[in-house]
């Protein structure tokens, strides 16, 4: 299995986070064209304090018009370290600063049409709590919950994120939590 030959690639739209792409590319069966998202890369970070319970966000996304609940996430910086970036979106958002930062693996959201990767993060975070500083879109109110709660409300389809069920349920696999 050859990988196919990228014959043209032209930006259809330039965004803030993410660039459109419609690419026409040559395989064992002949040419095809596609749309293509091209996006910086995320973080998300799954926050445990010191009793062990963590930090979820219920945020709104305007996206679907809604609430959901989150682990604190964000997209990287032009040329940021995902451990940087991870640092800083878990200390803008919830005000908590990671005492530890621990890579657990990235995952891909929809890889047929977009080429975002999310890195994840577990953070045992220090017991005291700063201010936030929130992006002028983004509203956010954190909440503390045991694990085992959180477990409930993927359960019981309260928790519909996919990285954050994502990291949610690797963190217990693995034992952090």
């Amino acid at each position: 299995m050859n990988e196919p030959k990228i014959l043209r690639s032209e930006i259809i739209y330039k965004g803030k986070v993410f660039t459109v792409y419609r690419e026409m590319f040559e395989t064992e069966k002949g040419n095809t064209t596609i749309e293509v998202v091209r996006h910086k890369g995320a973080v998300a970070v799954l926050p445990i304090l010191p009793d062990g319970s963590i930090a979820l966000e219920k945020q709104y996304r305007y996206s679907i018009k809604d609430f959901i609940y989150e682990v604190p996430a964000g997209t990287l910086e032009d040329n940021e370290d995902p451990e940087n970036c991870a640092r800083r979106e878990l200390t803008e958002e919830t005000g908590y600063v990671a005492e530890n930062l621990t890579y657990l693996t990235k995952i891909l959201m929809s890889p047929g049409y977009v080429d975002e990767q999310i890195y994840l993060y577990v953070a045992n975070v220090k017991p005291e709590k700063g201010a936030t500083n929130l992006d002028k879109d983004e509203i956010i109110q954190t909440i503390i919950v045991k694990p085992e709660d959180a477990f409930n409300m993927i359960k019981e389809r309260k928790i519909i994120d996919s990285k954050t069920i994502n990291l949610i349920l690797l963190a217990k696999f693995l034992g952090y939590i």
